[in-house]
């Protein structure tokens, strides 16, 4: 049952940016389970150009994120949801009609734009619906709408894979985000402009977003390219020499992208750091959980996707239970066993799987670990980051902490590509993505140990 004490208003502003999140979140993971219905398309493309549906879309919406935070707090968090939400539906009607490969890839770009604009817009108008000693439970609950759609999204994408074919499921859409746009606009208020404000940083924004897309360039592309070859060295020392350039302007600039008062809060600097570790470890997870038992079982794509949608009831079971136990207890009292719990389901795949499927016993269970860990922490280190942030800074501190999950997310995703890289069977990728878990694992401690240092304020009795 909602909290009484939190206005009904309230909870529904959060359907309308919970369904957002789910729109952004189950495109995404639609897309993993479309790539072989892409090749049998698209006559003569190779999976060389294919990677580009996926990197186009990872490369706009990580360099985005931060610019477009700063953006709606000061143009107004609910025009530039909804301007998001517009691009994010016309470019998905761009992608069901997609001719060639080219124009698909295009449109994924789009889809990154507007999935850039809708995150951190969303999370701010969230933030400030909320009252403070309720927020951990509202960005806990905005998280796991994320979460579940990843989870879900493989089986949804299955099904309508199989029923019609991929262009039909990414027409899912627009649906959600007619829903999502119409609720958006009847139960949030604007936020005011801020007329007074200096100019923006224009050239600093170009400087961040350049500089943070060719690093996550250099790391998407690192497995395809080689990791010391020139084309993977040079991204990331012009991103490196851009980000420097970008820190020194950000200094000096009377309205900086970054300003420094958001970036001497302890709380937002360490949940960003542990929320960049923890993905490390996630975003591997969601991938190799489908991939080994494609891999190493041999289950088709419509048999993996049922099989790992019980992942997201566990996602959600985490995240209701997260949020309200944050606030009452405090943030790293929930996130820290969450990071363990984790752990502990990496360690039952590891010790418990065997090369034979044995999906109740050995996969089940460190599935239900995994993923309740996971809807556990996640929301709850994204709530931390912003617990201490002032009005004015809402989205743009959920953008930095969303972009050190980017950042987090691809870099786990290379690390775990070079453990496994291709196995030759099956018996190969079992042994293979055993150490992916063991990278997991050990990712997940790590992140325990940091998210331990996030203090937060002491919450209010409720």
């Amino acid at each position: 049952m909602p909290d009484t004490s939190i206005p009904r208003k309230a909870w529904l502003a959060l359907v309308a940016a919970g369904l957002a999140m789910f729109l952004v979140g189950v495109d995404g993971s639609i897309v993993n389970v479309a790539f072989p219905s892409f090749r049998r398309d698209f006559d003569g493309v190779s999976n060389a150009q294919l990677s580009w549906v996926l990197n186009a879309y990872v490369l706009v919406y990580a360099a985005l994120l931060v610019v477009s935070g700063r953006l709606a707090d000061r143009a107004g968090r609910l025009r530039v949801m909804s301007i998001g939400l517009t691009v994010f539906v016309l470019a998905s009607i761009g992608v069901a009609v997609a001719p060639v490969p080219s124009f698909l890839i295009i449109m994924r770009g789009f889809q990154g734009v507007g999935a850039a604009l809708i995150t951190p817009a969303s999370m701010g108008l969230v933030i400030a619906s909320w009252p403070p000693e309720r927020r951990a439970t509202a960005v806990t609950l905005w998280g796991a709408c994320f979460a579940c759609a990843n989870a879900f999204g493989p089986a949804i994408g299955a099904g309508i894979i199989e029923l019609a074919n991929w262009r039909w499921a990414f027409m899912i859409n627009l649906p959600i985000g007619a829903i999502a746009f119409a609720l958006s606009k009847r139960f949030f208020a604007e936020t005011p402009k801020d007329a007074s404000a200096a100019k923006p940083d224009v050239l600093g924004g170009a400087l961040l977003s350049s500089a943070t897309a060719l690093v996550v360039l250099a790391i998407v592309q690192g497995r395809d390219w080689g990791w010391v070859s020139v084309g993977t060295v040079m991204p990331v020392l012009i991103g490196m020499t851009l980000f420097g350039s970008f820190m020194h302007r950000n200094k000096r600039h009377p309205e900086p992208i970054l300003p420094k008062a958001l970036a001497q809060i302890q709380s937002f600097r360490r949940a960003s750091v542990a929320l960049f570790v923890f993905t490390l470890g996630m975003y591997a997870l969601m991938l190799s959980l489908v991939l080994f038992l494609t891999d190493a079982w041999e289950y088709s794509i419509g048999v993996t996707g049922l099989s790992t949608a019980v992942g997201a009831l566990a996602v959600t079971g985490g995240a209701t239970f997260a949020g309200p136990l944050a606030d009452r207890y405090g943030h790293r009292f929930v996130a820290g066993p969450g990071t363990f719990i984790c752990a502990l389901g990496m360690l039952w795949w590891i010790t418990m799987l065997n090369e034979q499927a044995n999906y109740w016993i050995g996969y089940v269970p460190g599935l239900l670990l995994s993923a309740a860990g996971m809807g556990m922490t996640l929301g709850v280190l994204a709530a931390a980051g912003v617990s201490e942030v002032t009005p004015e800074y809402f989205s743009l501190a959920g953008g930095v902490t969303q972009t050190a999950r980017q950042f987090g997310g691809a870099l786990g995703l290379a690390v775990m590509f070079a453990i496994t890289g291709e196995p030759s069977g099956p018996s190969q990728a079992y042994g293979l993505y055993k150490w992916a878990f063991a990278f997991i694992m050990v990712s997940s401690l790590i992140a325990c140990l940091l998210t331990c240092r996030v203090k937060t304020p002491r919450p209010e009795p409720v």
